[in-house]
């Protein structure tokens, strides 16, 4: 049977790489998602913004329901059916034809990303044997899929541009054909949890223990301070680059930029996400408990500056120059975020209580995206992106200032320095 468990590891951890390097999210999608729901489906900025709002609320509504279906019917089979709604969202935004049908697909989408975001780490960390470098192993694993994805959505976004000028719907299809190939991939994963199951005679509890077990586990780990912490880092940043994504589009768009260049911009940042995910544990090791600091001050710099220049307007030129210089420093600060986050989430927890953890984790960011999202939708009604740009950049910094105030105690202390409660497993 532990070769058999053997087994199971290797082909994960063989697969997962190339899996996440088309399953992190959409490809050719985003690249024209607002020129495609602005331009042919004739949806508003706002209203775009406004939508992901919702998204937000709803990856909040089904973490715990999430939760448990993940713990219930394994990782490998919720990670399959993550990707099978994947593809359903972006049938739908092909059908899609007012607000209620684009907040309808975001309720698919919260369904996929609220079962991916628990199925797909725990289930590639279930899979790393038990070891000292367990850590690096899952940075190394993750971080070379993220690094893949960020490469592949470059290129994907300078074609999807192209392709748009020809039929719009054209990268929209294409989309969904690499959603339909990441599902094919995911039915090579082995469930971890199943081979350990047949080695024990333990009967799963029912919904009701299961649940009471799940809210304890879940007070349990909003007490530590540690975990609190990044919980909050989380947010705002992931809150923050969701939101950046549609304000750099709308900007470019406001500046009457063409198609083509707005997609190839999208593409060279892309590349600059890659980087970050490449270079993630050179920073770790360079910065360590400064590392989570720094990519906050990269971000509210880069936001700042593109909305200043924005708004002086010298000419549209230096305005692309600047998202040209400053989105860089964003993405990398992506790359970096989105691998050492569930890294440092991940530390000093015993596989018993990883979905609690990642559950907490994803509620906490999306309820932040989900205030951050309303609040950017508002300014875009309001006021022009510029001006957004400014607003968001000057809270950002407020936050910044109390975030890294309080991150300084509680993160990036040494294994014997944090209390014991600060070591989660059953």
């Amino acid at each position: 049977m532990n070769e058999e468990m053997t087994k199971a590891r290797k082909q994960n951890m063989k697969i997962y790489s190339i899996y996440r390097a088309i399953a992190v999210d959409l490809v050719f999608y985003y690249a024209v998602e607002f020129l495609f729901l602005t331009q042919v489906k004739h949806i508003s900025g706002a209203d775009i913004v406004l939508a992901t709002g919702f998204y937000a609320v709803f990856m909040i509504v089904f973490q715990i329901p999430a939760s448990i279906l993940v713990d219930r019917m394994g990782t490998r089979r919720c990670t399959i059916l993550a990707n099978i709604f994947n593809s359903v969202f972006v049938i739908l935004i092909m059908c899609c034809e007012n607000l209620g049908t684009l907040i309808l697909a975001q309720f698919i989408s919260a369904i996929c990303f609220s079962l991916k975001d628990i199925s797909d780490t725990t289930l590639i960390r279930y899979s790393i044997p038990e070891t000292k470098k367990k850590g690096d192993i899952y940075s190394k694993l993750e971080g070379k899929g993220r690094r893949s994805y960020f490469l592949l959505n470059a290129c994907t976004s300078f074609c999807a541009g192209f392709l748009y000028v020809i039929n719009p719907y054209i990268p929209m299809v294409a989309s969904l054909c690499i959603t339909i190939v990441a599902t094919i991939i995911s039915l090579g994963f082995r469930d971890i949890e199943e081979e350990k199951s047949k080695m024990e005679t333990k009967e799963k509890p029912t919904i009701k223990n299961y649940m009471q077990e799940l809210l304890q586990g879940m007070k349990f780990i909003i007490k530590s301070q540690r975990l609190r912490s990044l919980f909050l880092y989380a947010g705002v940043t992931w809150g923050i680059f969701c939101l950046m994504g549609t304000y750099r589009n709308s900007l470019l768009v406001e500046i009457g930029t063409p198609e083509q260049v707005i997609t190839m911009i999208t593409a060279y940042v892309g590349i600059f996400s890659s980087m970050g995910a490449k270079k993630q544990v050179q920073f770790h090791n360079h910065f360590r408990n400064r590392s989570l600091s720094m990519i906050l001050r990269m971000m509210t710099a880069s936001i700042l500056v593109i909305g200043i220049v924005g708004a002086i307007h010298i000419s549209s030129e230096v305005t692309i120059l600047a998202v040209i210089i400053c989105c860089p420093f964003l993405h990398i600060s992506k790359g970096m975020s989105e691998v050492l986050t569930p890294r440092y989430l991940g530390n000093f927890a015993k596989e018993g209580i990883l979905t609690q953890i990642y559950a907490v984790n994803a509620i906490s960011r999306n309820i932040l995206r989900a205030m951050i999202s309303f609040l950017g939708s508002y300014l875009l009604r309001i006021t022009d992106t510029a001006n957004s740009f400014i607003v968001i950049g000057i809270l950002l910094l407020i936050t910044s200032i109390g975030l890294i105030s309080y991150m300084k105690t509680r993160l990036g202390l040494k294994p014997e320095e944090y209390d014991e409660n600060e070591v989660f497993g059953h």
